[in-house]
C-alpha cells in the first residue's frame, strides 16, 4: 500500500510501538511466538516475532520487496520522459511532463500511519494530521489537455475529452504512441501492471489483520480506554477519520483525541500486535504467490536496468 491502506481523511494511519505479545501485552505468557490455543486452532498464521522495541515507524512490510521505492518510480518517470521526447522530436512536437503536486508531508515509511497516529510529540501540535499538512489536501494540479496532434502522437489516439486511453488495456505490450513505445523500451510488462499483485496483497493483509481476533482483542481494549477519556471510536483509523477534524487547523478536541489515541495504543500495544499479525498474513500470501511475485521482481529488476541505461548510469 505508497498507498497506504486504511487511510483516514487527513493522513494514512500510523504505527506506534512494536511488541511481541498477542493478547494486548496483558501477560508475558502470550508472546508473539506462542499464540493462544484459540488462535492456533483458527488456522490464522502466527504473528511475526520481530525483536524491536521503542519507535518502530521505520519498520517496513515484507511486500515492500516487490514494490518500487519512490526513488525508483521517479527514475522511471525521468527515463520515460527522455524516451517520449526523443520519439516526438522527429514529428516537431514537444512535451512537458504533467506538473507535480505541491510539496506536502512525506511519510517516513509505509507503516508510519498504517495503524493510526503514533507519535506523541507530533499529535500535540498536529492532531491526526501529518506535520506540515495543509487544509484541503495537496491534489495534483492539472496541466492543459494536449492538442489532438500531440495526443495521437503520445497515445496512438486522442482519447475522449483529452483523457488518454489506458495504454495497457487488453494489450500484450504497453500500447501505441510514444508513451507506449517508451514503456515497451523500459521493459514494462502490461499483464503484471494490470494484475498489480503486490499492491493487492498489501491491501489484503491489512484487511485480514484488521479482522483478526488477536487484533480485535487489542482494539476492544483500546476502544474502552478511549471511552474512559471521553472519545467513542472502534479503532484508531476511525478516530483519525472523524469528519469533525475537517477544519483549517487542529482544534483542541482533535489534539486531545489524538493524544488519547496514542496513549491508549501504547498502553495495549495496538500497533505492535497489529503489525505482527499484518506481517504474518503478508508472509503467508508471499509464499502462496511465490511464482507470480518472482515474475514481478524480475520485471522490476529488468526495468531498473533499462532505466539506468537511458539515464546513463
Amino acid at each position: 500500500m505508497d498507498r497506504a491502506v486504511g487511510r483516514p481523511r487527513h493522513a494514512p494511519a500510523t504505527i506506534a510501538l512494536l511488541c511481541l505479545a498477542l493478547a494486548g501485552c496483558t501477560g508475558a505468557g502470550d508472546r508473539a511466538d506462542h499464540p493462544p490455543a484459540a488462535d492456533r486452532a483458527s488456522g490464522a498464521p502466527p504473528p511475526a516475532a520481530t525483536p524491536v522495541t521503542g519507535d518502530v515507524s521505520g519498520l517496513d512490510l515484507p511486500i515492500a520487496a516487490y514494490l518500487p521505492t519512490p526513488e525508483q518510480r521517479a527514475r522511471r518517470a525521468s527515463a520515460e520522459l527522455v524516451l517520449i521526447r526523443d520519439c516526438l522530436a522527429p514529428l516537431g512536437l514537444t512535451y512537458q511532463a504533467p506538473p507535480a503536486a505541491a510539496g506536502g508531508p512525506v511519510s517516513k515509511s509505509r507503516t508510519e500511519r498504517r495503524y493510526g497516529v503514533g507519535d506523541a510529540v507530533e499529535v500535540g501540535t498536529w492532531g491526526f494530521r501529518p506535520p506540515g499538512a495543509v487544509a484541503g489536501g495537496t491534489d495534483k494540479p492539472s496541466g492543459p489537455a494536449p492538442s489532438r496532434e500531440l495526443a495521437v502522437a503520445l497515445y496512438g489516439e486522442a482519447g475522449a475529452d483529452g483523457v488518454p486511453p489506458d495504454p495497457t488495456e487488453g494489450r500484450d505490450r504497453p500500447g501505441p504512441g510514444c508513451l507506449g513505445r517508451a514503456r515497451f523500451a523500459l521493459g514494462v510488462d502490461p499483464a503484471l501492471e494490470r494484475a498489480a499483485l503486490p499492491g493487492r496483497l498489501d491491501v489484503e493483509s491489512f484487511e485480514r489483520s484488521r479482522a483478526d481476533p488477536r487484533v480485535l482483542r487489542v482494539l476492544a481494549q483500546w476502544s474502552t480506554c478511549m471511552r474512559a477519556r471521553g472519545f467513542d471510536y472502534p479503532d484508531p483509523l476511525a478516530a483519525g477519520g472523524d469528519p469533525a477534524w475537517d477544519t483549517p487547523t487542529p482544534s483542541a478536541r482533535e489534539i486531545a483525541a489524538a493524544r488519547a489515541t496514542v496513549a491508549c495504543k501504547t498502553q495495549y500495544d495496538v500497533a505492535g500486535t497489529w503489525y505482527a499479525v499484518d506481517v504474518a498474513y503478508q508472509r503467508q500470501a508471499i509464499e502462496r504467490e511465490a511464482v507470480a511475485l518472482a515474475r514481478v521482481r524480475a520485471n522490476e529488476e529488468e526495468c531498473a536496468r533499462r532505466v539506468g541505461a537511458v539515464l546513463g548510469d
